[in-house]
């Protein structure tokens, strides 16, 4: 029988749980999060952009984003989105979503599996 602490209940297909807190890596001051639209702007300029993560954990589901690419001259720019497990540890998971570049009609994945990567 499977562990009832690592399976709460299942909500149903296609609910969305939205994030009420999220944590700043860096540049705070660059990101907006609204949890009442449950939105979340990141703002590129002079400071250079930032990042947000989930103050939670999840151990499976199903996750979806609506990404909105930056207008104007992108050359350089890395915007992504990725599912991570531990950062920093040497048997990291992880599945990556990156847009690079001017061209934002490409995306790039990668994934890692047992801290080995792979890309497609």
């Amino acid at each position: 029988m499977a562990d009832p602490a690592l399976h709460p209940e299942t909500p149903t297909h296609n609910q969305t749980q939205p994030l009420k807190q999220i944590a700043i890596d860096y540049t705070p001051e660059a990101c907006t999060h609204c949890p009442d639209a449950n939105t979340i702007t990141l703002t590129y300029d002079h400071r250079g952009g930032s990042r947000w993560r989930t103050t939670t954990r999840f151990l499976y589901g199903t996750f979806s984003s609506l990404i909105q690419c930056p207008r104007g001259i992108t050359s350089g720019l890395n915007f992504n989105i990725y599912l991570s497990s531990l950062e920093g540890d040497k048997s990291q998971d992880e599945i990556d979503f990156e847009f690079l570049g001017k061209d934002r009609t490409i995306v790039q994945t990668n994934y890692y599996i047992g801290g080995t990567a792979s890309s497609d």
